[in-house]
This record gives C-alpha cells, structure tokens and sequence, in this order.
C-alpha cells in the first residue's frame, strides 16, 4: 500500500470517526434566540471537525517524519483523538463568537455597578493612592466557582478600583478574555460576551458581572481560563485571572 494511499484511508477512518461522534452529541446549549442556536450548531460542527482532521493531519507527518511509518495509522487516530478533544472544547464558544460577528444584538451585555461597600475615601487608602499618580487602575478580585458541570452557567464578577485625582468619573477599557485548557495545552476562544469595551465609570470600586456558559456536552476534566482587565485609555492594563473546571 502506497504511503498516499494509506494516508487518505486513515484520514478517511478519522473523519468518519468523528462524525459518528457528533451524532451522539448534544451540540449547543439552549439560548433564548432559535436563530443563534441554529448558526452555533452548524458552526460547532465545523470547527470539531477542523480539529479532529488537523490532529489527524498531524499524527501522520509526525510518524513519517519520524521514519515509523508503520504506526502512522495509530499515530492519525491518536492525533485525530487530540485534535478532537482540543476542538470540542473550544468549539462551542469560537462557534458563539462567530454567529454573533454575525448578528451584535446577540452579544450578552455585562453588568456594571458601583460598590457600595466600600467609599473612595476607603479605596483610596487601600491602594494608597495620591493624587500625583494620576488616573490608576487596580484589579482587586476575580470571583467565580472553581468548578461547573455541563450545561451551567457560571458567573463570573471582576472587582477593580478606579482613581483619579479629583475624584471624577473617567473612562477605562475592560478587557474580557477566555481560554481553554486540555492536557496542559492552552486555546484562545472567544469570549461569549463582549470581549472589550470602553466604559465610564465613577471613581471607587465597581463590579463588572458576566456570564460563562459552560456548553451542556462539555467533557469533564476540561479547564476554562477567565482572564480580566482593566486599563485607563490609553494606559497599561492591570490583568488578573481565574479557572474553572468542568466536572
């Protein structure tokens, strides 16, 4: 058998493989819009696949780069089982963030508010801040459950203080960003809210709140990385960020 030939029939086994799996999937959770259900689902599928026929892709080059030609048949299921699982766990959200490029008024908007715990006299000391520091920003907290099972949705609460000499309100960009994690190995996905924007905010402590949805056919043992931050326009961010695992 020509390595051509043993190449497209592996690739060929994979693919079907993966399809076969995705039949047995639930493959979007529910969403209060039939329409951004529909365009997740088809663009779930896609990028599963992409990732299972890449990992495939990669186990063969790898095994006959290596001289193993022998277990390149191994070599294609096993990345295809990777590149898989890397897909899966990221497909869903890169599926969300390309259905809502296509339609904004699908994009969740996040919560803002003001701490009322705690005054700008308060803050202030904290961070012991003085007024020749100019505008400055500091993330303070990220909370959030440190695990989550299929199908909940986490919320995620990012506490920051805001000073500026005079007290004023100012305007500070926030930074949303989201990452997933498997076997060690890190992906940037799309945030499944807006990701950043500029927003005016009075001085003090405020609480920025959004929701993580955690598909309801996530795969137990996957890790979401939730990264946060603040910066004042133009300025540096302040960055800060916490996990959650599926179990």
């Amino acid at each position: 058998m020509t390595f051509r030939n043993f190449s497209f029939r592996a690739l060929a086994l994979v693919t079907a493989c993966a399809y076969v799996n995705q039949a047995n999937l639930v493959l979007a959770q529910e969403s209060a819009y039939k329409d951004l259900n529909e365009c997740t689902k088809n663009e779930q599928i896609k990028a599963t696949m992409t990732g299972a026929i890449t990992g495939a892709l990669a186990g063969l080059g790898a095994a006959f780069l290596s001289g193993k030609s022998d277990n390149a048949g191994r070599a294609a299921a096993l990345g295809g089982v990777a590149g898989g699982a890397i897909g899966f766990a990221t497909a869903y959200y890169k599926a969300i963030g390309t259905c809502q490029k296509l339609n904004p008024s699908w994009i969740p908007e996040s919560s803002l508010i003001r701490d009322p715990a705690k005054s700008y006299a308060q803050v202030n000391a904290e961070n012991r801040y003085r007024a020749s520091d100019g505008i400055r920003v500091v993330t303070k907290s990220i909370a959030m459950s440190e695990t989550a099972r299929p199908g909940e949705q986490v919320e995620v609460s990012s506490t920051f203080d805001v000073m500026t000499p005079d007290g004023a309100e100012t305007a500070v960009v926030l930074d949303r960003q989201l990452f997933a994690i498997v076997n060690g190995n890190e992906t940037p996905v799309p945030f499944p809210a807006r990701p950043m924007e500029e927003r005016t905010v009075a001085a003090g402590r405020s609480i920025d709140s959004v929701r993580l949805p955690i598909t309801s056919d996530a795969v137990a043992g996957t890790i979401y990385r939730v990264q946060f931050s603040v910066a004042p326009r133009g300025g540096a961010p302040n960055v800060m960020s916490k996990m959650v695992k599926v179990v």
